[in-house]
């Protein structure tokens, strides 16, 4: 399959469908979602607003981010990008600039890569020079996918879950 069709672009409802059924998808990996599907199909215009509203006026204890869809011909919402626009203590030891999923039916095609480098151009125009992006110990995919995009590992922390948490840095070029 080929990615050359992919994109990011802000959610919007036009891709709505497609995101529902993925929500559905990380709900059947036992994956946390911040929004059930039928609250979705019901009140999308207000998912929306509250994407948009993370911009500039975050929930407390959260950072102003920027959310993507990567989006492909034919196929709809593929996966997201989270693009923080800043740490607070918690993302400088568990999350990071950058947090990224794709929807479990597309995997291992080459998107998580892809939605990883495009998460790090988005970082670069919102002027982060220095980008911290982290996984889990256990998650050989992604850790091979920021290693692909740069990510150099600073080290492995104690997130208190039973793995480890790697902290990779893709710095700014000279």
């Amino acid at each position: 399959m080929t990615r050359v069709n992919a994109f990011l672009t802000r959610p919007h409802e036009r891709h709505k469908d497609s995101y529902i059924e993925a929500v559905y998808e990380y709900i059947r990996e036992k994956h946390a979602v911040n929004w059930h599907p039928e609250i979705l199909r019901a009140r999308f215009d207000e998912y929306l607003k509250v994407v948009e509203q993370m911009e500039t006026e975050p929930l407390a204890g959260m950072v102003p981010a920027t959310l993507f869809w990567l989006i492909a011909a034919g196929h709809g919402y593929i996966g997201d990008v989270d693009v923080r626009h800043c740490l607070n203590e918690n993302l400088g030891r568990f999350g990071g600039h950058i947090g990224y999923k794709i929807r479990p039916s597309f995997r291992r095609r080459g998107y998580g890569a892809l939605i990883c480098r495009l998460g790090i151009e988005q970082a670069r125009l919102l002027g982060i020079a220095d980008i911290l992006i982290t996984c889990d110990d256990d998650n050989i995919a992604s850790y091979k996918i920021i290693e692909a995009n740069g990510g150099v590992l600073q080290d492995r922390i104690d997130n208190g879950r039973g793995v480890l948490t790697r902290r990779y840095w893709i710095r700014a070029e000279e």
